[in-house]
């Protein structure tokens, strides 16, 4: 899970009780993938954009003293006192990104961080550098970008590319929701229907995430 300062954790908790129907999940994220080649066609790095929703962004930016004179402009010392901020992840969330070549996971390296800035509706934009080992030259690469737990609710429809490489495609194939409710409506029957703290909920993420598929014709 995404790190929650108090105050937005706060939110989030007392949005929780009001709404306990909607307490899944709490914060939406849409999702920006870009892949990094070698000269021989191997994907090396991956580059994660994240754009925050709008109510979490404000809470962000109220959070870490963001854009004091509302212009949608971060400043240089802004940004460098906060680049990062998101990837000091919560045990048991780990990026919420998975590579898959030939049906196996790859492995992913540690995130590094390369920018944040404030988009003109207020959203706060950042992405992060990940390694990518053990990838094999010219074939398929399928992604998803997921929270296990679903308390983000990521949506893969930023832009999907492979740098520097016009002959290669990018699919994106939507979840299943019917199937994805079907799993979460079994999932809380067997717990008894009630969810009664967060390390209680279902681990259904994976239901509700799309995928993307990257070709490459060379």
């Amino acid at each position: 899970m995404l790190p929650l300062r108090p105050l937005v954790l706060s939110f989030c908790l007392s949005l929780c009780a009001a709404l306990p129907g909607l307490a899944h999940p709490h914060i939406f994220v849409d999702a920006g993938l870009r892949l990094i080649r070698d000269a021989e066609g191997r994907v090396t790095a991956v580059e994660v954009t994240w754009r925050y929703d709008e109510l979490y962004s404000l809470l962000l930016a109220e959070d870490y003293g963001l854009d004091p004179d509302y212009d949608l402009q971060l400043t240089e010392a802004e940004i460098a006192a906060t680049l990062g901020f998101d990837l000091n992840w919560s045990a048991g969330f780990e990026g919420g990104l998975v590579l898959r070549q030939g049906g196996a996971p790859l492995e992913i390296g540690a995130p590094e961080p390369v920018s944040l800035a404030m988009l003109e509706t207020g959203q706060l934009q950042t992405t992060h550098r990940r390694r990518v080992l053990g990838a094999e030259p010219g074939a398929a690469l399928e992604a998803q970008v997921y929270d296990p737990e679903f308390y983000i609710a990521f949506e893969m429809i930023l832009e999907m590319e492979v740098a520097g490489a016009p002959g290669c495609a990018a699919e994106l194939i939507r979840a299943d929701l019917d199937a994805a409710y079907a799993v979460l409506e079994r999932a809380l029957d067997d717990i008894g229907g009630a969810v009664a703290a967060e390390d209680n909920f279902p681990a259904v993420g994976a239901y509700f995430a799309d995928r993307v598929v990257f070709s490459c014709t060379g």
